[in-house]
């Protein structure tokens, strides 16, 4: 052949190739728009963005930052970001790693003086990978407490176990971590964090006390009951060593574009090599987790493998008011980031951005939309558990299937109800709670996957398989349906 029509043909192929592509993303991009659409008219208030390929696809704001002036939420809108804040905590302890400022190996008692006996052995390691055996926290996100009154206060504590041998999520660990680090930089937290990380990846609007943040621009949170929170930059938080409660492990506000632009750092050298990188998502585990690594807890992101044999690095952040989703899928180059601030997210809580992940994998996914949560549904829902739990299922059928139009149930309350039947040992009235649920949601695959674990904790083998296979179909990325099964099939 021609040399001309061998180098035309290449031509064409990679064109038509690049048309194909782009036509695919054009129309995932719609599916993912009219999702969200349909999320906003229920009730989500937030941003969202999706990257794909390295480019952003959409990037857009739904519901209010400020209901009250009826200002929309945009792109550029501000919200805290909670707990995705550790990530940040964990790459400045890599990057003075690289530095040769410090080791992760390093243990604590070479940055604090009079560590407890007990508390000797914690190494940088296992703050960073919440394995140390620190409680969660000693006080409330704003409550003030300066920088030695904190160390004081934690080292008092007991341990849950001894350090390195087993997982418990630690917030003041990471507050540690980030006393660390000032202690090594000769810097403030924010300071270093800005200059090393921030700064390098063009994030000018992250941060808490540095960046100035146009009022008008960051989120009122709101209650479940619609009260108002208020704005985090409005709740005092400033760096003269007042709020170590929340310093290091969720104190850090940003938006989607912002936190694009580190997805976006993330995948080149410009802040941590390779070799950081490899620790950030896989450090060295312990011997009693996974060793193909399908699951674990890394140094600030919780590091899964998917249905597709691919890696999802993912956390979230929540504080009741506020919620931040952060999920990155590395090996297929896809990346969603929701922020919110309404507390009546539990509808919606990680379920964005599992939805999002379904509509770009998977071409018949079908995501289901939650029901608004306003009076009308509040007080049918609690009518439905009530008649399923004094009269039996098909009572509570029957009223379901009488409902008046536009009523309708409301699948977490009930599903948190039954879970707390379960709590209570009263393992058949969940199961019926369960029932329902599934009854009037036959698309969702939580509903299914609760209904399975009810008949796993009453010992009926076979029903929980059943229902773990049928929420699997429902939801082919459901984890923790696969990780069920192959326990309940051994």
């Amino acid at each position: 052949m021609n040399k001309f029509f061998i180098t035309l043909t290449f031509v064409l192929c990679i064109a038509f190739s690049a048309f194909a592509q782009h036509r695919r993303e054009a129309s995932i991009v719609k599916r993912i728009e009219v999702y969200l659409n349909k999320m906003e008219n229920v009730g989500f208030s937030g941003s969202v963005l999706v990257g794909m390929n390295g480019k952003k696809v959409l990037s857009k704001g739904y519901g209010y930052r400020d209901q009250k002036i009826y200002l929309k939420n945009e792109p550029s809108t501000i919200f805290n970001i909670s707990s995705i804040t550790k990530q940040f905590t964990a790459s400045a302890i890599l990057k003075l790693e690289m530095q040769d400022k410090l080791s992760i190996d390093d243990r604590i008692t070479k940055y604090f003086t009079n560590v407890p006996k007990d508390k000797v052995s914690i190494t940088i390691h296992d703050l960073l990978r919440h394995q140390a055996g620190l409680i969660n926290s000693i006080g409330k996100d704003y409550d003030k407490i300066d920088k030695d009154d904190f160390i004081k206060k934690v080292f008092s504590t007991k341990l849950r176990f001894e350090p390195g041998t087993q997982f418990s999520y630690s917030n003041i660990g990471y507050s540690l971590l980030a006393i660390i680090i000032e202690k090594v930089a000769g810097t403030s937290y924010e300071d270093y964090l800005y200059k090393n990380l921030f700064k390098p990846a063009g994030m000018e609007l992250t941060g808490t006390s540095r960046p100035d943040f146009n009022a008008e621009n960051v989120a009122v949170g709101y209650y479940n009951n619609d009260s108002v929170w208020g704005k985090p930059t409005d709740k005092g938080y400033d760096i003269d060593d007042q709020y170590w409660n929340i310093t290091g492990n969720g104190s850090i506000l940003s938006n989607v574009e912002d936190m694009f632009k580190w997805d976006k750092a993330l995948t080149t050298n410009k802040i941590l090599s390779n070799q950081e990188k490899q620790q950030l998502y896989h450090p060295k585990l312990r011997a009693d987790e996974d060793k193909n690594g399908n699951a674990f807890y890394a140094y600030g992101w919780d590091v899964s493998k998917t249905n597709r044999h691919t890696e999802r690095v993912w956390h979230n952040g929540v504080n009741n008011i506020m919620y931040a989703d952060f999920t990155r899928f590395i090996d297929e180059r896809v990346t969603i980031i929701m922020l919110s601030n309404r507390s009546n997210q539990r509808n919606f809580d990680g379920k964005i951005s599992i939805d999002i992940a379904g509509i770009i994998f998977d071409k018949n996914y079908k995501p289901t939309i939650p029901v608004a949560e306003n009076k009308e549904n509040n007080d049918f829902t609690e009518r439905i558990i009530k008649t399923v739990i004094e009269k039996g299922l098909q009572a509570g059928k029957d009223e379901f299937l009488r409902r008046s139009k536009g009523t309708d149930l409301i699948s977490y309350i009930v599903n948190n109800k039954g879970y707390d039947l379960i709590n209570e040992n009263k393992i058949d009235q969940a199961i019926t709670l369960f029932e329902i649920n599934a009854f009037a949601f036959p698309e969702s695959a939580d509903a299914y996957d609760s209904l399975a674990e009810g008949y796993m904790d009453k010992g009926n083998k076979s029903l929980a398989i059943k229902y773990y296979e049928k929420s699997l179909a429902l939801n082919p990325a459901n984890n923790n349906a696969v990780d069920m099964l192959k326990k309940l099939k051994k």
